[in-house]
């Protein structure tokens, strides 16, 4: 019974949501019987009884799917038996000015334009019924209203409900549970209120009749509503007062609470940083219906959301920045707010940064435990070399001089390199190695990829000019390394090396006339570790995190078809 019970309250609400214009416009329709019927009669209070009714259906300070306890029942119904039971001219003009308060309330929170008309038409109709069918009965009764003015009043007010019946329905912050603007409707409802007793102060000052008397208070109203418009924004560079009264007219209009819920609960896991972003700022443009759009800029990239149209406004924060669009400019009290909401939603944004972070530093961890791992081969092979290198030094001449002289200049160099990685591995050193000769070490590295088919040249004099050897030795062997793996893939590619040598100092560029990087893939190499059918992607960050703790860059200089490149060489020379 009780989940039966709970079915229907969740079809009720559901049928309710998107009907609650309906419902206004029906609560007027019958408060418009009620004041034609006659105060104090019985029909009367039966349409109150309706009217109340439906407004509790309608209004927007509790949510409709909220279950309410027998204490709150029991105060509403005698509420509504004590408005029904003294129901009186000074009791409906109360209800009637509370009434036209909150949906003025709605009016100044920026919605869509045939919304704003809506509710606009409905305040109207609250505002002349007031004035034609309640204030005149507590004037004196030496007082009346010109018959063909209420005439036009009985019969003409019901023209405001075709109207809004006609009114095209938009998608309206009503949609979903919100937050009345108390301030503004505090305004409109004191407003109202020195309508009324203006009203009736002119009537027994100034002996004028009800008309005359009612267009006198208006006028002077808006004299003086003009003059506090142009005061509060007065331009011309004067702030006016609107800023010192907005900071403490901070209303709640936005969706704190439901903006909070949809940051925690986005799903925890391997999701980038930039689709967090992509991800909350639709959220944004969803919770939030007068929004036009949303433009996010970070390290990691860029995207809009939305229509860049209206008034744009910036919010940077700490790693973030952030511009929405509105059709209308934003008031001081939205921007503090709007600047809660994005300073939240930043910090949710290096909350996911960090963990990717932790994700790379554990795959980091994984690769330096893996090779301290291979440490006791490492030193197997580098005392196999040893022995190896020692028995060539006794060898005859039974090898060739060519091939004997190669072998003698290769051995020792790999002993060394074995030697500094199994340093590497045990102790990760913070310097890059010792400086060696660049003439010496390019013809090593011609000798070590010798019959490779890789052509190598050079560019300008190497002779006196130093490079560390462990930057480009790491480099010049995994750039090679990967361009000989990509040839099996696509045989037949030429592959090139070139070292220059010039007063800005060293580089080796790198080139393969084979298929283009994925741009996706290019974008990303050498910053993170990335995935790849040839395990492209971690050699590359070692390789650029080494370069730049030496001053140096790897960078991929060229990217078409047919010709591949990458060129490492001292940071500056590679801005410029």
């Amino acid at each position: 019974m009780r989940s039966l019970l709970l079915s229907r309250h969740a079809e009720l609400v559901t049928w309710l949501a998107p009907r609650r214009r309906m419902i206004l416009l029906a609560m007027l329709v019958l408060l418009h019987l009620a004041l034609l019927e006659g105060l104090g009669s019985l029909m009367d209070r039966i349409l109150m009884l309706i009217h109340i009714g439906l407004f509790f259906l309608w209004q927007p300070f509790v949510r409709t799917e909220q279950r309410l306890t027998l204490g709150h029942l029991a105060m509403i119904l005698g509420m509504v038996a004590l408005t029904v039971l003294l129901q009186g001219p000074t009791l409906i003009l109360l209800w009637t000015m509370l009434l036209a308060g909150i949906i003025g309330g709605k009016i100044f929170v920026q919605g869509s334009r045939w919304n704003r008309i809506f509710h606009l038409a409905a305040l109207g109709y609250l505002i002349v019924a007031m004035l034609v069918f309640l204030l005149p009965d507590l004037l004196p009764k030496a007082v009346v209203v010109s018959e063909p003015f209420e005439r036009l009043a009985r019969y003409g007010l019901p023209l405001i409900f075709v109207l809004m019946l006609a009114i095209p329905a938009e998608r309206d912050v009503q949609e979903r549970p919100e937050m009345i603007d108390f301030a503004y409707s505090v305004f409109v409802f004191l407003l109202l209120a020195v309508l009324v007793l203006g009203s009736v102060a002119a009537i027994l000052l100034s002996g004028l009749d009800y008309v005359s008397s009612l267009l006198l208070v208006l006028l002077a109203m808006g004299g003086v509503l003009l003059f506090l418009g142009w005061s509060w924004n007065p331009r011309g560079g004067f702030s006016g007062i609107g800023v010192f009264v907005s900071r403490y007219l901070l209303s709640a209009s936005l969706p704190f609470e439901l903006w909070v819920e949809s940051l925690a609960a986005y799903p925890a896991g391997e999701a980038e940083p930039r689709d967090f972003l992509d991800w909350a700022c639709g959220q944004l443009l969803q919770e939030v219906a007068w929004l036009n759009g949303v433009t996010w800029s970070a390290g990691a990239g860029s995207n809009t959301l939305g229509h860049c149209a209206g008034s744009p406004v910036r919010f940077h924060q700490d790693d973030v920045d952030f511009v929405i669009y509105t059709d209308h400019p934003l008031t001081p009290s939205m921007i503090w707010q709007f600047n809660i909401l994005l300073q939240l939603l930043n910090e949710f944004y290096l909350a996911r940064v960090r963990e990717r972070k932790l994700r790379e530093l554990s795959y980091l961890q994984a690769v330096y435990e893996t090779g301290s791992r291979l440490t006791h081969d490492v030193k197997n092979i580098l005392q196999s070399l040893n022995t190896l290198c020692a028995a060539m030094v006794q060898e005859g001449t039974a090898p060739s001089p060519e091939f004997q002289g190669l072998i003698r200049r290769q051995l020792p160099v790999i002993a060394q390199r074995l030697r500094q990685t199994l340093d590497k591995l045990g102790h990760p050193p913070n310097d890059l190695g010792t400086l060696t000769q660049a003439d010496r070490w390019w013809q090593e590295l011609q000798d070590t990829f010798a019959g490779r088919d890789i052509e190598f040249s050079s560019n300008g004099d190497l002779a006196g000019r130093t490079l560390p050897v462990g930057l480009f030795y790491s480099a010049s062997e995994n750039l090679l390394q990967n361009a000989l793996e990509k040839r099996q893939m696509e045989p037949g590619i030429a592959i090139s090396a070139q070292l220059t040598a010039d007063a800005d100092g060293l580089a080796l560029q790198v080139c393969d006339a084979g298929a283009a990087i994925p741009a996706a893939l290019a974008a990303r190499l050498g910053h993170e570790p990335v995935k790849s059918e040839n395990g492209l992607g971690i050699g590359m960050y070692q390789v650029a995190r080494l370069a730049a703790s030496a001053g140096y860059r790897l960078d991929l200089t060229g990217n078409a078809p047919g010709r591949v490149c990458f060129r490492l060489a001292l940071a500056d020379q590679t801005q410029n």
